[in-house]
């Protein structure tokens, strides 16, 4: 936003210098604030949300509104500037609208990937994207790791990098909701989801790529 501020800033002081330089022709001066404010937004770092885009085009629109209804008082190469400046911004415009799309479906995309992995994993919705495992409870802990632990050995040859990522993540806060609960948990099912833990660890391990290369930095670093 600050950013957007100080285009906007800097497109009026130079649009008044414009203006003291072609005294009493204000269907000229208008012109150049168009063109002054798309250079401006034009030489922006991108941020591709909707938000920023609809900041950027607001400022347009106020410009453009007012040029629109002196267009005959141009002087030809007055409104074949302006013209270039519209056209600019139309490509700008189409440039934005199409990266928010890709970035928009891209998230998409990542949710789903996580949703279906996440209800491999737990169970049909019983996690979202909000990472609670409140239904995870003393009674059921065991049942949780049981699963956990099954699924991650039936898919382990078909999980990705990216897979093994998100199942690590997701693991850890598995081990946290374990640590809120676990007091209350029978001696018997601590003893089993020890095994399950250690289970993890192994196929984890000798599956999920990369492991190996880091074991060895760790040791290194250690070392």
């Amino acid at each position: 936003m600050k950013t957007i501020n100080k285009v906007l800033t800097t497109a009026v002081v130079v649009a008044s210098l414009v203006a003291c330089q072609t005294p009493n022709k204000e269907a000229s001066e208008n012109a150049s604030k168009v063109t002054i404010y798309v250079d401006s937004i034009q030489n922006l770092t991108p941020e591709y949300t909707a938000e920023y885009w609809a900041d950027l085009d607001r400022g347009y629109q106020e410009r453009v509104v007012i040029i629109e209804n002196d267009m005959e008082k141009l002087e030809a190469e007055d409104k074949a500037k302006l013209e270039e400046s519209i056209a600019k911004y139309n490509a700008l415009k189409a440039s934005y609208e199409n990266n928010i799309r890709e970035k928009e479906q891209a998230m998409i995309v990542a949710n789903d990937y996580k949703t279906n992995l996440r209800n491999a994993l737990f169970g049909e919705g019983a996690i979202g994207t909000d990472m609670a495992f409140n239904y995870v409870t003393s009674a059921n802990l065991h049942d949780v790791y049981q699963k956990f632990v099954n699924t991650v050995q039936d898919n382990k040859d078909n999980y990705s990098r990216e897979d093994w990522d998100e199942i690590k993540v997701l693991w850890e806060a598995l081990g946290t909701r374990k640590n809120a609960v676990e007091k209350d948990v029978p001696n018997g099912d601590n003893t089993k989801i020890a095994g399950l833990k250690v289970k993890f660890g192994a196929i984890k391990a000798t599956n999920r790529p990369g492991t190996k290369g880091e074991e060895n930095r760790e040791a290194k670093e250690k070392s």
